[in-house]
């Protein structure tokens, strides 16, 4: 429960990963990234209810083994690249009658959260009333939007307009979401088709905890830095 309510936790997957070929079903830790997140969801006493929404026949089977598969497969057209996570979300309300309240999105692709990042989520969301939703975010450690360029009749033009020799230090300090946790009350998502409503409390996480597997590469440096100890990798429980 948070703030009076109960708490449906959310897992999105599919089956057609171009950037990591078999993403949601690789291993980690001894086991694949899809049960690590329901792991982790089952062993939090604030979630009331999980459901895996997921069009991939092997991944409804282990979501099944759990008890937490969505009533069916998704359907085709929310299958695609190009599907909304809001489309998957809203059928899926719809099709597994999740009630009013909160709803927590996992995304397996971000494993380094841990049982200690999700209550001071929902300690912070607790205490705030004023904040409609919660996201998790880190620093955004790559280039400043500031430095980046077009290029226009093979012409370099800054892509904000602004001046790419200023001083990183006198940049602002930007955030990027690592996908680990959106929080978001049922009804207003249904009502603003968003997870980042005009009030959206943002949710510090540090970069050790925040890694986010789109590409080969992003699943390589996870391994490796899991490996050297730079990273830590907690065993879910449940």
């Amino acid at each position: 429960m948070v703030r009076g309510k109960p708490v449906t936790c959310i897992i999105p997957v599919r089956g057609g990963s171009r950037g990591i070929p078999g993403k949601n079903m690789r291993t980690l830790g001894g086991m694949t990234l899809l049960e690590r997140a329901i792991r982790f969801a089952g062993a939090a006493p604030a979630i009331d209810r999980t459901v895996v929404t997921t069009d991939d026949p092997e991944m409804f089977a282990l979501a099944e083994t759990f008890g937490v598969a969505a009533p069916s497969l998704r359907p085709a057209s929310l299958a695609t690249g190009t599907a909304t996570t809001i489309d998957v979300v809203e059928h899926l309300i719809s099709q597994a009658g999740i009630e009013p309240g909160y709803l927590l999105l996992l995304q397996v692709t971000t494993p380094l959260r841990t049982r200690a990042d999700l209550g001071d989520l929902l300690s912070q969301f607790e205490n705030a009333p004023e904040y409609a939703a919660a996201a998790s975010v880190c620093v955004h450690e790559g280039a400043h939007p500031e430095k980046l360029q077009r290029i226009e009749d093979k012409r370099l033009v800054s892509y904000l307009g602004r001046e790419a020799g200023r001083a990183r230090q006198l940049m602002p300090t930007l955030y990027e979401l690592n996908g680990a946790f959106y929080l978001i009350d049922r009804d207003i998502l249904v009502a603003e088709k968003s997870f980042l409503p005009d009030g959206t409390m943002a949710f510090v996480m540090p970069p050790e905890r925040s890694a986010n597997l789109d590409t080969m590469t992003d699943w390589n440096v996870l391994n490796a830095m899991i490996a050297c100890g730079h990273w830590p990798l907690e065993e879910p429980e449940g």
